[in-house]
């Protein structure tokens, strides 16, 4: 008898360990799904630069392309960016810009901002100039789901260096006839 209560305390032991083992192993598996879900479901705020067809100026986007809302966003800008060279204009300047000082108490999802920054030959001809930089820093900060995130965006606009706008055949094809035109009138 004693024996058989020495094999079942053991056997015991062993289902309790196993069982223990179980539910860690759930516990993890439930704080992974958690992690993918936020993950999924997370504001993302994207900054780039961008070229838009037909155009010569480069823009510079900021679009929450996550799906949901990023609450209390702040951007801010390292440095002094004068929209078309122009440094005696200080409303032309991106750090004056209202996005650049104030917070956004809520960014939906797929909402996007554009601001021309300049023409492709004024920042990427030769050596950009000191008040159109090909190269500056914005940072974004924002909470959504009771977190906060600060993320870095470092944007290189040479990386176009070299680079054609697309161009619609339908618009050359107009221009072709105008310039066909022109001489006539």
């Amino acid at each position: 008898m004693f024996y058989l209560t020495a094999i079942l305390v053991f056997l015991t032991a062993i289902y309790a360990y196993l069982t223990h083992k179980m539910v860690k192993v759930s516990e993890e598996s439930v704080n992974e799904t958690r992690i993918q879900t936020e993950a999924l479901t997370r504001p993302y705020i994207t900054i780039q630069p961008l070229l838009k067809k037909h155009s010569p100026v480069i823009f510079l986007s900021i679009k929450n392309t996550g799906l949901s809302a990023a609450s209390n966003l702040r951007i801010s800008i390292d440095r002094d960016f004068f929209q078309f060279n122009q440094p005696n204009n200080p409303e032309k300047n991106l750090r004056n810009f209202k996005i650049f000082n104030a917070p956004i108490k809520s960014f939906a999802p797929n909402y996007e901002l554009t601001f021309p920054l300049a023409q492709s030959f004024i920042i990427l001809g030769g050596e950009a100039p000191e008040n159109c930089p090909s190269e500056f820093i914005i940072t974004t900060e924002y909470e959504f789901a009771g977190k906060s995130v600060i993320e870095e965006n470092y944007i290189d606009i040479e990386v176009f260096t070299g680079g054609e706008v697309d161009m619609d055949p339908l618009v050359s094809e107009i221009e072709k006839i105008r310039k066909s035109i022109e001489p006539k009138a």
